[in-house]
C-alpha cells in the first residue's frame, strides 16, 4: 500500500468521526505528510512533557543530567510512581525517564520547578510556537490549560530521538496503549515504536514514531470530546484502527 492509499484510508476513517469530537491528526512517512485539522490547538495533557524533556536535553549533557540531583516537588495527585518511593532526591536523568516512561506528574513538576516555570515557558514558546506551558500538572487552582498542536508534537518527538536517554524512555511503552493496542506484543523484532500518550477527562492523545530499518513514520492524534456523551471506547478504537493501518504499511 503506497502513501496515497494509506492517506485516503485514513481520511475515510476520520471523515466518520463524530462532529462533536474536536480532533487533530498528523502523519509523516519519510518525506511525505498527511494532516487533518492539523492547525487546531488543543489541551496538551501529558504530551507537553515531550517539550519539557527537550528543554533539558538541549541545555544539559547526559552526564550532567545524571550527576545533577534535586529535591522532589511537593506531592501531588495523578499518574506516576514517585509517591511510593522512599527517596527525596533524584537525578535529573531519572526524573526525565520517569516523566516520559511512566508519565509521572511529580517528576514533571520537579523538572518544571528546577528550571523555573517562566523561563521554561518562554523557551518552549520560542521553540514550539503553538505550545503554551501555563501551569504545573494537576494544578487545579490555575484555570489556564497547557496547550499544543500536532506540528509542535511531531517536532518534539523527532528531536528526542537524537538523545539516548529520551529514546530509551519512549521505547515500546505499553502502559497507556492507544495507537499500538493491536501490535504492542508483536514478535516482529525488526520494528520499534516510541510513543507518549496523554489523557484527561474527555481528552485522549497519542504521539508515536515507528522505526523499521531505514523506514520511519510519525503519527499523532489529539482528541477532545464530551465524556458524558461519547464512549471513550469508541475513541480508543479510533486510535487502534489508525495504528494498525500504519503498522501494517511498514511490513
Amino acid at each position: 500500500m503506497n502513501f496515497s492509499q494509506i492517506s485516503q484510508e485514513i481520511e475515510d476513517i476520520l471523515e466518520g468521526v463524530s462532529p462533536t469530537t474536536n480532533f487533530s491528526f498528523y502523519l509523516a512517512f519519510e518525506d511525505k505528510q498527511f494532516t487533518y485539522h492539523a492547525n487546531r490547538t488543543l489541551p496538551s495533557a501529558s504530551l507537553i512533557k515531550l517539550m519539557i524533556a527537550d528543554f533539558y536535553m538541549t541545555h544539559y549533557s547526559e552526564q550532567e543530567l545524571t550527576e545533577q540531583t534535586t529535591k522532589l516537588d511537593s506531592l501531588i495527585f495523578g499518574a506516576g510512581i514517585m509517591s511510593i518511593l522512599q527517596a527525596d532526591n533524584f537525578s535529573l536523568a531519572d526524573l526525565i525517564t520517569m516523566m516520559l516512561s511512566l508519565s509521572d506528574n511529580r517528576a514533571a513538576n520537579t523538572l518544571i520547578e528546577f528550571a523555573g516555570l517562566a523561563p521554561l515557558r518562554d523557551w518552549i514558546s520560542s521553540r514550539y510556537p503553538k505550545t503554551i506551558l501555563a501551569r504545573k500538572f494537576m494544578d487545579f487552582k490555575n484555570s489556564e490549560d497547557n496547550l499544543t498542536n500536532v506540528y509542535d508534537l511531531a517536532t518534539a518527538l523527532t528531536a528526542l530521538m537524537h538523545y539516548p536517554l529520551t529514546k530509551r524512555a519512549l521505547l515500546n511503552q505499553q502502559s497507556l496503549d492507544k495507537f499500538e493496542i493491536s501490535f504492542a506484543e508483536s514478535s516482529d523484532q525488526r520494528a520499534k515504536f516510541y510513543n507518549k500518550s496523554g489523557e484527561d477527562d474527555g481528552i485522549d492523545h497519542d504521539a508515536i514514531l515507528f522505526e523499521k530499518g531505514n523506514q520511519t513514520a510519525t503519527m499523532i492524534l489529539m482528541t477532545q470530546y464530551d465524556s458524558q456523551q461519547q464512549s471513550r471506547l469508541s475513541i480508543i478504537n479510533l486510535f487502534s484502527e489508525l495504528g494498525s493501518l500504519v503498522w501494517a504499511s511498514l511490513k
